[in-house]
């Protein structure tokens, strides 16, 4: 398949026409009109002062080559060029700093639009997305598409020099000018024969950035794992297979981008030595003059350098555009989870829960639920247990508005969910869940995440409920102790604790434990029950969890298998049953017992 081999198949979400791109491109640097303005302005003054350098040059050497030359009026055109040039340089330095005065705004404008669009999608849009490959959007897209907008003045400022060179080529000798002219097409040829592939190699380049970015992020948050199995020449070998993709997709890009100017500039050589040519022949003949013809050499070299330039202008906009349409795919994602414009605010919930016929599938045909029923009383701890696959965590991932369902409806106080305000509504769900998430910051800040506004007393009491003020008084700052990535340097038992008592801070009405103490020792756990009859006290609660003391106590526990309910009751009816519940009992909680004794 040769130099472009496997890249015809890359695949996007969603494809956009140039056109399209291009209306989409020109709405989004409207604000930004008045520095586009200036911009324009300066490369017109640049421009002007750019033509007339030729003029004067020649003009100045037909003086000399008369036979009494007025050395003032050669001094003054020297002084004429100096300042043609001092103008060239100071317009080019304004346009570079009004550049630079408009870039960063843009690129902030965009990336905090990516951002905000990120923050609107639902976990199925986290699930069909890499980290690396969404990281790579906001920063190494937005950077390449910014760059589209000097490319875009620059191309401007050629275009117009060609434009106006070529009409004082006309005017010098309109002979010459059309024997130039002729040199063009078959540029402009090569340049649109260049577009497709452009395109092609620059989505290519765009996601093998990504993948580069994914590879670099998954190995650095797997390390610990990857050295435990002692895999770190497997990583290795597989980031440079990543990394010799990326390197093939950038020969390619650059390939295609300067692999035509060998021939550009050839095609531009012929046609300058047989203007030279005739030029020459006009002298010998006496029909012009040598400052005419030096006049007209200098004027194609600017006619020509631009078109240069404009050759290579598709392939370099192909790379920005590509970036864009991959920018374009996030903020034209459209969450799965809506919010209702007639969304009511959830201020009073009291937390009756009821899961009334619900079906759900995370890939269609593959149920995880089927009318599914199931009433949560307000008030009352619930406990879910089952294998893994039963449908536990996606349970609540659906009470959370995590993933959208497909049918039937879940009401809390008798409301549908999907008819309250996303944000009001989530503020009165807690949820721990067994893998802490914690942010670089202090303690203290991680702990008053769901309720900056907390008082120092509220948030005192929060932590001493949980007792996590038993570990914080060991750490050098105590509570200003700062945690970093992921709460490195901290247990999995201390982190625990945090993260109840950031639930508890927050005083959710319905809260969740998603398997919140399957990881803690048993001097933690036996913390953690002492806080957890705080914790759930005067609020509905759903318990998912791995250890035999988080759910004895709890007023119901209900037992899932394939997304339906097919045991509920007390701790004590379920095991006089003898049903699933007590071959899970025995299979992951029996031992846990403290009266327990291995089997003889």
């Amino acid at each position: 398949m040769g130099l472009y081999r496997a890249i015809s198949d890359e695949k996007y979400e969603r494809e956009y026409s140039d056109r399209e791109l291009l209306t989409r491109y020109i709405r989004r640097i409207h604000p930004f009109k008045r520095s586009i303005f200036l911009i324009s302005l300066f490369i017109l003054i640049t421009t002007i002062a750019d033509i007339t350098i030729p003029l004067i040059v020649g003009i100045a050497v037909d003086e000399l080559e008369s036979i009494n030359p007025d050395l003032i009026f050669v001094i003054t055109l020297g002084f004429i060029y100096l300042i043609l040039q001092s103008i060239i340089w100071v317009t080019f330095a304004l346009r570079r700093i009004e550049i630079g005065n408009f870039i960063p705004f843009f690129l902030e404008k965009i990336r905090m639009d990516i951002f905000d669009k990120l923050q609107e999608q639902d976990m199925s849009f986290f699930d069909r997305h890499l980290s690396g490959s969404l990281n790579s959007r906001i920063s190494n897209d937005t950077m390449d598409f910014g760059d589209s907008t000097i490319l875009l003045a620059d191309t401007l400022g050629n275009l117009l020099i060609t434009v106006v060179t070529f009409g004082i080529l006309l005017i010098l000798n309109p002979v010459l000018a059309l024997i130039t002219l002729t040199a063009v097409p078959i540029l402009f040829l090569l340049m649109f024969s260049l577009r497709k592939l452009a395109r092609i190699v620059s989505r290519a380049y765009r996601k093998s950035i990504a993948k580069i970015n994914s590879a670099m992020v998954e190995s650095i948050e797997g390390i610990q794992v990857c050295k435990s199995y002692g895999q770190e020449f497997t990583v290795s070998e597989q980031f440079n297979k990543t990394n010799i993709e990326y390197f093939k997709s950038a020969y390619r890009l650059t390939a295609v981008t300067h692999v035509w100017r060998s021939i550009l500039e050839t095609i531009t050589a012929i046609v300058l030595i047989i203007i030279v040519y005739l030029g020459g022949q006009l002298v010998a003949q006496g029909t012009t003059n040598i400052g005419m013809i030096l006049m007209y050499i200098l004027y194609i070299q600017r006619f020509f350098g631009p078109i240069m330039i404009l050759a290579t202008f598709y392939p370099q906009l192909s790379t920005a555009m590509a970036a864009y349409e991959r920018i374009l795919e996030i903020l034209d994602s459209k969450p799965d989870v809506k919010q209702s414009l007639t969304a009511n605010k959830a201020d009073k919930i009291k937390g009756e829960i009821l899961f009334d016929n619900l079906t759900f599938y995370y890939r269609e045909g593959e149920y995880v639920f089927k009318n599914f029923n199931l009433k949560i009383k307000k008030g009352e701890k619930l406990a879910i247990v089952g294998h893994t696959g039963a449908g536990k965590s996606s349970l609540v991932n659906l009470l959370m508005r995590y993933y959208e369902f497909q049918g039937g409806l879940i009401k809390i106080d008798g409301i549908d969910i999907r008819d309250f305000d996303l944000y009001s509504f989530r503020k009165n769900i807690g949820m721990v869940q067994q893998d802490v998430f914690l942010f670089s910051g202090t303690i203290e800040e991680n702990i008053r995440y769901g309720n900056p506004e907390a008082s120092t007393t509220a948030l005192w009491n929060a932590i001493r409920s949980v007792h996590a003020d038993e570990f914080l008084e060991y750490l050098p700052e105590g509570i200003k102790t700062q945690v970093g990535e992921r709460g490195k340097g901290l247990s999995a038992g201390q982190k625990q604790l945090i993260s109840f008592a950031r639930a508890l801070l927050a005083d959710p009405k319905i809260l969740i434990l998603d398997e919140a103490t399957s990881s803690v020792d048993a001097y933690t756990e036996a913390i953690i029950q002492e806080a957890l009859e705080i914790l759930l006290t005067n609020r509905t609660s759903i318990i998912i969890a791995h250890r035999l003391s988080t759910i004895q106590k709890a007023d119901r526990i209900i037992v899932l298998e394939k997304g339906q309910i097919i045991e509920e009751g007390t701790h004590e009816i379920l095991l006089g049953k003898g049903g699933k519940y007590g071959q899970l009992y025995k299979q992951y909680y029996e031992h846990q017992n403290i009266e327990w004794t291995p089997s003889t």
